[in-house]
């Protein structure tokens, strides 16, 4: 197959921190690549992306200044909407390629979170468009999806459930690099937290049953909600028993799920998937989470780890934990959730057009 993939008018592919949506936009262009498809592969000027049947179509000039240091500061040039402006302006320059090199890929495959700028110019241009569901769907973009009949992929079978009457393609689980994400049999006395650090993903009921089951605990991520870390966070943040990390690096992450004894996941909203569950169980590391959204789907409860509904039973489980053979959770991402089983997946649904 001849695919546009559409990755990135945002952050440079692949991208240096936690951007997990440009990560799968790599994996999906290098996979399919693998198997012989020529990819037209559209992100960010900045962009590194080798392989024999992968030609870059990049847009924009870089990701966006922040105006930090002696840089100036865009926003105040510009004003504060300077960051969306420009994505849309590097998402017309996408449209304007799609429609340049119409006569160049046979289907497109979407990562971009401005789908709806792309549904009427893809009905123009007569060719299979295929959305990934990397975010929520509200009202208005459900409503938009059922005018253009948008195909649609899930990224779990519970995130269908919102907006039953779309027209879903069919579901394609996010996958992890295990070679990357490597197993570790043993583990140190310590459980973990990393992940967007609001209210919805509720890490402070992680912490509270840190200190109930009386184990440490590190905690890092992306502040997303400065309120809530000051307000729920920092105060239970000790330094001691209960240690905060901040944001690292994809190899500082790898190590802390090595060492972890559980990851732990409270989240408190319908998780349309769940990237770092399988990044912890890829190392062997098991997980105590919340039943929301797509977590049954990706923890089998007693298998792979716990799911619990309250910080009393999350700290019990913590003192079960290793019960759970870290073996058992390696072998559940390789058997669900590789990169390989991911491209696999993605391939046969492109073919059905």
């Amino acid at each position: 197959m001849r695919i546009a993939i559409l990755g990135s008018v945002s952050t440079i592919i692949p991208p240096q921190g936690q951007a997990a949506i440009e990560r799968l936009a790599y994996q999906q262009a290098l996979g399919l690549a693998d198997k012989g498809h020529q990819i037209l592969f559209f992100c960010l000027h900045g962009s590194h992306v080798v392989h024999p049947n992968v030609r870059m179509i990049t847009v924009g000039s870089g990701e966006a200044r922040s105006g930090q240091g002696n840089e100036t500061n865009y926003e105040v040039l510009y004003g504060i909407s300077y960051k969306l402006r420009l994505e849309i302006v590097n998402l017309a320059q996408v449209l304007a390629n799609l429609i340049t090199l119409k006569d160049q890929y046979d289907v497109i495959l979407n990562n971009l979170r401005g789908e709806a700028v792309l549904l009427p110019i893809a009905q123009e241009l007569k060719k299979p468009f295929f959305t990934v569901l990397h975010l929520p769907v509200f009202p208005e973009l459900a409503e938009l999806f059922k005018t253009y009949k948008t195909q649609l992929i899930s990224i779990s079978n519970a995130q269908q459930k919102a907006n039953p009457d779309l027209n879903y393609a069919g579901t394609v689980y996010n996958a992890v690099d295990t070679n990357k994400f490597a197993f570790s049999a043993t583990h140190q006395n310590y459980v973990l937290y990393l992940g967007s650090i609001g209210k919805n993903k509720n890490p402070r009921d992680a912490i509270l049953a840190a200190q109930q089951a009386g184990v440490q605990m590190f905690i890092g991520g992306r502040i997303k909600d400065t309120k809530y870390y000051e307000s729920e966070i920092k105060p239970l943040v000790d330094g001691t028993q209960i240690q905060w990390l901040g944001e690292k690096h994809v190899e500082e992450i790898i190590k802390l799920y090595q060492g972890a004894k559980a990851f732990l996941f409270p989240t408190l909203w319908e998780e349309p998937f769940g990237l770092v569950l399988i990044e912890a169980m890829s190392c062997g590391t098991p997980v105590i989470a919340y039943p929301h959204g797509a977590i049954p789907e990706i923890v089998t409860n007693g298998k792979v780890g716990f799911l619990v509904n309250s910080v009393a039973e999350m700290a019990a489980k913590i003192k079960e934990i290793d019960t759970i053979k870290r073996e058992d959770c390696r072998k559940r991402v390789e058997e669900f959730f590789s990169i390989e089983q991911m491209i696999n997946k993605y391939e046969i649904l492109l073919r059905k057009n």
